[in-house]
């Protein structure tokens, strides 16, 4: 089984940013997600959940916080950039650099490409790596080289290219980039933004919710959805689901309350994974999605795996 994601940006849409402050975030942040990029003043994970954040951008890498991926900014030029480069070379955050680097080339109108680092002897490993990539990222032009420094990539970047690599401690490249000194700063040539990535979250695929209350009755019940689960709610809190087989055996004049099974749900921002993990051992199309105090916030699709 497998959820249903409705909020994916199309090609061409900004993505959904908050942004917290911090030098250069604001600019960062405009640049990814345009005008609606949204700064959080409060609680950062409150602020996400709202916003269905795509991106947080913030100064620092923050090591408790994995909600959403991150784009820290460093020392981006006051004057502007002419192109924008990603790093990558396998790692974990590779492909978010690759989709970062479009975002902000197609949003900045400047060109967008990306750099594969390899090894000696591994040359077949990172051409099929960018072809990977390019599954996510299909505008980006692409080189490859093999390195066996910084200054080896370095070489590769134009002077006037915006740098876009994964964090540290993922693949030897990044080992290798972030390693004795933090070098970063003082290699790339034109500033850089560094991204982590992060699960997709539960309020990512969420859509709004159809419910009843527990006096209506089973038969009207049926009419609300085609569903085979429906969320039960009472005064905005998630009591109870009912399926369409019990309702549709329910004696005649039988209320909601009368056949209300336990509550199952997922929390807002837990993973999709979550969703689908949850559907399946119950055998449900449809698991509730809840905020604080139990309330009834979404529902998670999840469809039959093709």
């Amino acid at each position: 089984m497998v959820v249903e994601r409705r909020s994916t940006p199309h090609p061409g849409k900004p993505l959904q940013v908050v942004w917290t402050r911090g030098r250069d975030c604001r600019e960062l942040a405009e640049l990814l997600g345009g005008d609606a990029a949204f700064r959080s003043s409060g609680d950062l994970i409150d602020a996400c959940v709202e916003a269905r954040a795509d991106m947080v951008v913030s100064r620092k890498l923050l090591p408790s916080f994995d909600l959403v991926p991150v784009a820290v900014p460093m020392d981006l030029p006051a004057s502007g950039f002419g192109s924008v480069v990603a790093a990558v070379a396998g790692g974990p955050h590779s492909s978010l650099a690759a989709e970062v680097a479009a975002v902000i080339g197609r949003n900045a109108s400047v060109r967008a490409s990306m750099v594969c680092a390899y090894r000696e002897d591994e040359e077949a490993n990172a051409r099929a790596w960018v072809d990977r990539l390019l599954l996510t990222a299909p505008d980006l032009s692409w080189s490859t080289v093999q390195v066996g420094s910084v200054g080896d990539l370095i070489a590769q970047i134009p002077d006037d290219a915006l740098l876009v690599l994964g964090a540290p401690g993922g693949t030897w490249f990044q080992r290798l980039f972030f390693g004795a000194g933090a070098r970063l700063r003082q290699a790339a040539p034109n500033g850089a933004v560094v991204v982590r990535s992060a699960p997709l979250r539960v309020f990512h695929v969420m859509q709004e919710p159809v419910y009843v209350a527990p006096l209506i009755g089973c038969s009207e019940a049926l009419r609300v959805t085609s569903h085979g689960v429906l969320p039960v709610v009472q005064e905005g809190r998630l009591i109870g689901i009912v399926t369409r087989s019990v309702l549709a055996a329910a004696p005649e004049g039988s209320s909601v309350a009368d056949v209300l099974l336990p509550a199952i749900w997922v929390e807002a921002v837990d993973p999709a994974s979550a969703a689908e993990e949850r559907a399946a051992d119950l055998g449900a199309d449809l698991v509730p999605v809840v905020g604080r105090q139990d309330s009834l916030v979404g529902v998670v699709e999840v469809l039959p795996r093709a």
